[in-house]
């Protein structure tokens, strides 16, 4: 893994400096008659090889239909990425940008960084639906494009379900009924790898929008509801509940799912759930096919009584944006309108198992295509409640949901601590 975070690292230090030999104030003579050739600078976060090949396919193909063009792409791991994308100055700022939408990008709009392309990108919403255009506009007026997208699933493992008789739970009493039948049987119910914070965080949010209703952290940002209502109060004591029943590993906090963590728990057979993103088939596949072929598909159970529903979903985007620095917007925003829309791009990722933006497309994968079928039928998609909050309370949140695997804090103190945070302004 060492080796690894090396190769990622001199890969963009490389791509970086070709950047920097090869751009002049986002120009390059190119020889000749000495025409302008267009550079642009790309930064994404693909360091899955296979996800990696097929945008490097689709910069090739773009840079075949725009002649003149090149995009130069740099590769960053999450973490530090996201590290390095806070801190960087404006004017080193690429012409292209990946992130999250949501929260995450409109601080970068307020900050002036994020490029106004909704002049650009006009018709697209016709090719990705407005849902999707949603993900990255804000009051009317667009700062990015998805290219995919990442819904929250439960996965269970099939054989163990089937040894047990068990069936998928469609709501709490069900999990919990499930959850202890696999207990009885010295299988933990959920693998999790939480060091990162979000993992964790998202059965909280789950929970929340299960009984406080689908759009309850949306109220809370409105100032309809607090952090101190009961909905957030009941999903923090059901999640310190599930916990001290052992429904989580021991010591889940420090375990990173970056590095596969959460997966070789789930992989080995002593854990009959696993919540995370329908992006991990692609990791299912591609590192354990046997195991792939145990993995079923189902949606987060609804709480009884709550307001939410099973059919209410967590998920988020991979969008790209054009930063306002650059010196070639209006090809910037058509590099990301390409790979939103290219059907070619958008089915070799539906083939890696990420949902597609394009709409229309469909899966040879069953089980994909149950995801498919699943998001189809969605009546509410949250954007990741870490891309929603302001990029501060976002790590309060993190920060206190974790705080709650470690038993270091009540769901009571964790709703003080947040409307608190919220109501500083942070």
């Amino acid at each position: 893994m060492r080796l690894m975070k090396k190769a990622v690292l001199l890969a963009a230090v490389m791509a970086m400096t070709a950047g920097t030999l090869f751009a002049n104030g986002g120009q390059a003579q190119t020889g000749g008659g000495g025409a302008q050739q267009i550079t642009l600078n790309f930064w994404h976060i693909e360091v899955i090889e296979a996800r990696r090949i097929i945008l490097e396919d689709a910069i090739k193909r773009f840079e075949a239909e725009n002649p003149g063009v090149r995009v130069i792409p740099s590769l960053y791991e999450n973490e530090p990425f996201k590290t390095k994308l806070k801190t960087v100055s404006g004017n080193d700022f690429p012409d292209i940008f990946r992130n999250w939408g949501g929260g995450w990008l409109k601080s970068f709009v307020d900050a002036g960084l994020a490029a106004d392309i909704t002049e650009e990108t006009k018709g697209v919403e016709n090719i990705i639906g407005p849902a999707n255009k949603a993900f990255a506009s804000f009051d009317g007026k667009i700062y990015g494009l998805p290219y995919m997208l990442s819904s929250t699933l439960l996965f269970y493992n099939k054989e163990i379900f089937a040894k047990y008789n068990l069936q998928p739970p469609k709501t709490l009493s069900e999990l919990d009924a499930v959850s202890q039948t696999l207990l009885a049987n010295q299988i933990t119910p959920f693998a999790l790898g939480n060091l990162t914070k979000w993992p964790g965080a998202a059965h909280f949010v789950l929970l929340a929008m299960r009984i406080g209703g689908p759009d309850i952290f949306q109220q809370v940002i409105d100032k309809k509801a607090k952090f101190t209502d009961e909905a957030f109060i009941r999903a923090g004591q059901i999640l310190a509940d599930q916990n001290v029943k052992g429904y989580f590993p021991v010591g889940a906090n420090g375990v990173n799912v970056d590095t596969g963590g959460e997966r070789m728990q789930f992989y080995s057979g002593t854990y009959g759930m696993h919540f995370q993103l329908s992006g991990n088939l692609t990791n299912f596949r591609t590192e354990n096919p046997e195991f792939f072929k145990k993995v079923g598909v189902a949606a987060y159970p609804e709480v009884e009584g709550g307001k939410g529903k099973i059919t209410d979903f967590l998920a988020g985007a991979g969008v790209y944006s054009v930063s306002n620095t650059s010196k070639n917007k209006a090809m910037a925003a058509k590099f990301v309108a390409f790979l939103a829309t290219d059907e070619q791009f958008q089915t070799a990722n539906l083939n890696l198992f990420q949902l597609p933006t394009r709409q229309g497309l469909k899966s040879s994968e069953p089980v994909m295509q149950e995801v498919l079928d699943m998001m189809n039928k969605a009546t509410f998609v949250q954007n990741f409640i870490d891309q929603t909050l302001s990029p501060a309370l976002a790590e309060k949140h993190k920060d206190t949901t974790q705080a709650l695997y470690a038993k270091t804090m009540t769901t009571r103190q964790v709703g003080d601590e947040m409307q608190k945070a919220f109501d500083s302004g942070i």
